[in-house]
């Protein structure tokens, strides 16, 4: 796995569905069935939370310690006959499950230690800043391999009932997820999005068997969000200056075999974006050719100075420069404003960021563009553009999986509110006497109805997802009687 699929792909995480001719449609929801019953909080609260807490916690790094998960466990990981096992017990009805008790005991006790530890160090951060877009990252894919058994392990609680052991099991796969949404790539943050919405699955699954306990002050008591981008997008700012470092690290001439370096790298970069991105190259676009043709245009390097000048450079440091590397140093600043606009809306709720995302669709039935800063400033076209990352997509990822948990969140609060009320569900949320999370797609509280006995709990989709199950969670809640 390599960091530029994130770059030139864009961050899809969505699952690709193809439809063969006669196949029906697929469908436009995701319908979970509840038949639960009534229960109250636990005593204390805190019996059952859903990650790690500090009495749990040991000093150490969990990275090596994940890695460790591995080590002399080539059979139960990757055998085909372990690897086909792994992939039928985590889709088999529960009731078809053997006994999982035992299951995969000492790699997944070891992820269990790696979950519980303090200190994470990725160690990704060093290597990021000399290999840039080309960093390798073969511990993510194993660790989506780790989520998997960890996900058998957990449906095997889930079967027998034995509810202890299940929360313990989910804390561990909810801690990978947060971990991984802590490495300094926003790959690592979509895999753990990926990881946290299979923990959050078993937790769901576990919600409807009979006798589980009452998980309401377990959701409330988890970060929000729960996977936060921050340090992934910190990673994404390191990506250039790792390319083009001594271009980037100040702007002091450079010799002509310096400036044909960069101008090389810059070559290479574009068509491997342009190969990713299954479009066929433009000779007009190759960064070397424009860079010489706009370092002989007056009017382009007008407006290299500008930009320079308006991001911090003295007009000493930019009379001494090269007319090449003023071009290339001045369409470095323009990726740098360019990634920064794209990206400031992610530290927002999504719900708040998708009206500037839906700037970058065309409007129905026309060519044109609605009203776009990006476009209408001049930083779409570039040479180096092509790199900036594509978050609108992770974006809405990070908030699918907030919304599940918060509709989750939602289903344990009607249990709360049926021990309290004869087993009775609410006419309406207002009624229950307890804060509960607003939809992370609408802003607005979650759509609820109650019908006969059957109380239905469901958010907003974003725009242009209407149709797509993955983000049309449907929870239909009956009190087992």
């Amino acid at each position: 796995m390599r960091l530029i699929w994130i770059l030139a792909a864009g961050g899809v995480i969505l699952p690709l569905s193809v439809s063969a001719q006669n196949e029906p449609p697929p469908p436009t929801e995701t319908i979970v069935k509840f038949v639960v019953e009534p229960k109250a909080a636990p005593k204390p609260l805190t019996r059952y939370l859903l990650l790690p807490e500090l009495k749990e916690m040991s000093p150490g790094n969990p990275y090596p310690e994940y890695l460790k998960c591995f080590g002399e466990q080539q059979n139960f990981f990757f055998s085909k006959q372990m690897a086909e096992e792994r992939d039928r017990y985590q889709t088999a009805p529960l009731n078809e499950l053997p006994d999982l008790k035992d299951y995969g005991r000492i790699p997944l006790n070891q992820a269990d230690y790696a979950a519980r530890l303090t200190n994470l160090d990725w160690q990704a951060v060093p290597k990021l800043k000399v290999d840039g877009i080309n960093l390798l990252l073969p511990d993510i894919q194993q660790l989506r391999m780790l989520a998997g058994a960890l996900k058998v392990r957990l449906r095997g609680d889930v079967k027998d009932r034995r509810f202890d052991d299940a929360v313990a099991h989910a804390k561990t796969m909810l801690a990978l997820s947060r971990h991984l949404g802590e490495h300094p790539t926003l790959i690592g943050d979509l895999v753990g999005i990926a990881i946290g919405a299979i923990g959050v699955g078993g937790v769901e699954e576990m919600m409807q068997q009979p006798g589980c306990p009452s998980l309401y002050w377990a959701f409330a008591a988890l970060p929000h969000p729960f996977i936060d981008l921050r340090i992934g997008l910190e990673g994404e700012r390191i990506v250039l200056s790792a390319e083009f470092w001594g271009l980037l690290d100040k702007p002091e001439p450079l010799s002509e075999a310096q400036l044909a370096k960069i101008l090389e790298k810059a070559r290479q970069l574009h068509a491997l974006t342009e190969g990713l991105n299954k479009t066929k190259e433009d000779p007009e676009s190759d960064p070397v050719k424009l860079a010489q043709r706009w370092s002989k245009d007056e009017k382009r390097l007008a407006a290299a100075r500008q930009i320079l000048a308006e991001t911090g450079a003295s007009e000493e440091q930019i009379q001494k420069l090269p007319a090449v590397q003023l071009i290339l140093l001045s369409e470095a600043r323009r990726y740098d404003i360019l990634r920064d606009e794209q990206t400031k809306w992610t530290t927002l709720p999504y719900w708040q960021a998708e009206p500037y995302y839906l700037r970058l669709v065309k409007k129905p039935g026309s060519d044109e563009k609605v009203p776009n800063p990006i476009r209408d400033r001049g930083l779409v076209e570039g040479l180096f553009t092509g790199l900036a990352p594509t978050v609108t997509k992770v974006h809405m990822a990070q908030a699918r999986i907030q919304q599940r948990l918060d509709l989750l969140q939602h289903v344990e609060a009607l249990r709360l509110y049926a021990a309290d009320h004869d087993g009775k569900l609410p006419a309406k949320l207002s009624d229950i006497n307890l804060p509960l999370p607003v939809d992370p797609f609408s802003g607005k509280p979650f759509r609820y109805e109650l019908t006969n006995d059957t109380a239905v709990v469901r958010g907003a989709a974003p725009k242009g997802m209407e149709k797509v199950a993955v983000y049309n969670y449907r929870y239909e809640v009956t009190i087992k009687k």
